[in-house]
């Protein structure tokens, strides 16, 4: 079985040097290009996903996906090439049968 995930964003105490004595207003409008280039991109890498018969969930701070006729890594980054996404873009797990994906 394999689950992409491409991660959405974070806290901003994790993505922001930001202390204090360092409220430098530049970086959160940095940070907010980075973010707006980084959602549409996403958004299109959904949209492609989707067409294509991968089925979409939420994650606390991703999205996941599945598609049952893909069964390795190697076959997923094969099918993103083919759909014109770059298999670095996204997170690619591999689970040796459904009940490694199962939380218990």
């Amino acid at each position: 079985m394999i689950n992409l995930s491409i991660w959405l964003y974070g806290k901003p105490e994790w993505d922001l040097d930001l202390e204090d004595d360092n409220m430098n207003t530049e970086i959160i409008k940095e940070h907010g290009d980075y973010l707006k280039e980084h959602m549409y991109r996403v958004a299109k890498i959904v949209e492609i996903l989707k067409l294509s018969g991968w089925s979409c969930s939420m994650a606390l701070y991703a999205l996941e996906f599945y598609n049952e006729k893909i069964k390795s890594e190697k076959e997923a980054k094969i099918e993103l090439k083919k759909l014109g996404i770059n298999p670095k873009e996204i997170n690619i797990i591999e689970f040796e049968d459904e009940e490694d994906y199962i939380e218990e």
